[in-house]
């Protein structure tokens, strides 16, 4: 089967599974299920959710029990059109099953930069790009668009300690005898074995830290004095000008769910928001008007086009766009916001 009517196939499936087929398409289907036994034992494999669940965790490795945890999530995170988007996934799923090269070759294109040397190593992710490393000590940390992070050679052997700049999700083993520091510039968090998110890009004024489990204590680079012990759902917001910091109960998923490919804006800035776009799709967004910056956006965004984003923007916050096509892949498409829209104009673009 070539990729073209592993694609085709994949797609069929999907739209079946979500009970979007036509006529037309479900004697397609079901003529491609006759074809052969191994066709019929595929499907028949793909309309069970619990192994589509599975297939989530093969493929993104995570633990089984935890990946169908996060497939439910992302389920009660999606209104109810969002949902129609779940028969991408069958069609991804079954993409992978029948094209395995395809898989190895994206694979090969997608690993994150590694450089080693006597001290560290240290992992980069480029914009439009995430990854998932797993540590000497089994920990399993999920890294974000644009972030380094970078461990001694001695990790887990005398000590436990990482560098981060960026974002990053952490799964710690749990290691009472020797705690994990992560240091962010100016702050150093401490656990002994937890889940937590943290977000310390350069570029930004504040770090966050979001504590899905366990406990984490949060201490100053300098003098490793204690700032605050974090619980489950709190957020911690430490800013690095000012040297202060300040405690929110937040849903700890809605600041995690970037590493299900899943970008949730619960009343965010839209200054933020754009950051996060430029990260997550590797574009470049130039704001005409500044009061655009200090919009606020609520979505949930998915795999949506960046066109089907900034759809949504217009009519949500009367803005106005354009998008800027590159044919150079070394040059990131540009999104260029003009103005707000009065309110008395139609909403056009």
């Amino acid at each position: 089967m070539n990729l073209f009517e592993s694609i085709k196939t994949g797609h069929l499936i999907g739209k079946y599974l979500t009970g979007k087929e036509s006529t037309e398409e479900l004697g397609e289907l079901r003529a491609w299920i006759d074809k052969s036994s191994d066709n019929r034992k595929l499907f028949n494999s793909l309309k069970e959710e619990k192994t589509i669940a599975d297939s989530i965790e093969e493929f993104e490795t995570y633990d089984k029990h935890y990946a169908w945890k996060r497939y439910m999530e992302r389920l009660d995170a999606l209104s109810l059109q969002k949902i129609l988007i779940w028969w991408r996934y069958a069609a991804v799923f079954f993409f992978l099953i029948a094209c395995g090269g395809i898989l190895a070759y994206l694979n090969k294109e997608t690993t994150p930069q590694l450089a080693t040397n006597d001290s560290y190593t240290t992992i980069s992710t480029n914009n439009g790009q995430k990854s998932k490393v797993t540590l000497p000590d089994s920990s399993i940390v999920w890294i974000n668009s644009g972030t380094t992070l970078s461990y001694n050679s001695n990790f887990s052997v005398s000590e436990r300690s990482i560098k981060l700049k960026g974002q990053a999700f952490f799964h710690i083993a749990r290691n009472e005898k020797m705690p994990l520091i992560v240091t962010c510039n100016d702050l150093n968090i401490r656990v002994l074995g937890t889940k937590f998110d943290v977000s310390a890009y350069p570029e930004d004024r504040n770090i966050s830290v979001v504590l899905e489990s366990g406990s984490v204590e949060l201490l100053k680079s300098g003098d490793q004095s204690s700032l605050q012990m974090l619980k489950p759902g709190e957020k911690a917001e430490f800013d690095t000008q000012h040297q202060e910091l300040s405690i929110s109960k937040v849903k700890s998923y809605n600041y995690t769910s970037w590493k299900d490919g899943i970008l949730i804006f619960k009343d965010e800035p839209m200054e933020k928001v754009l950051e996060k776009l430029e990260r997550k799709y590797n574009i470049v967004i130039e704001v005409k008007n500044p009061k655009v910056k200090q919009l606020i956006f609520n979505a949930t965004i998915v795999n949506e086009s960046i066109e089907e984003i900034f759809d949504l923007m217009k009519f949500s916050c009367a803005i106005t766009y354009s998008i800027v096509p590159s044919k150079n892949p070394e040059v990131p498409v540009k999104v260029i916001i003009y103005k707000m829209k009065q309110k008395n104009e139609m909403p056009m673009r």
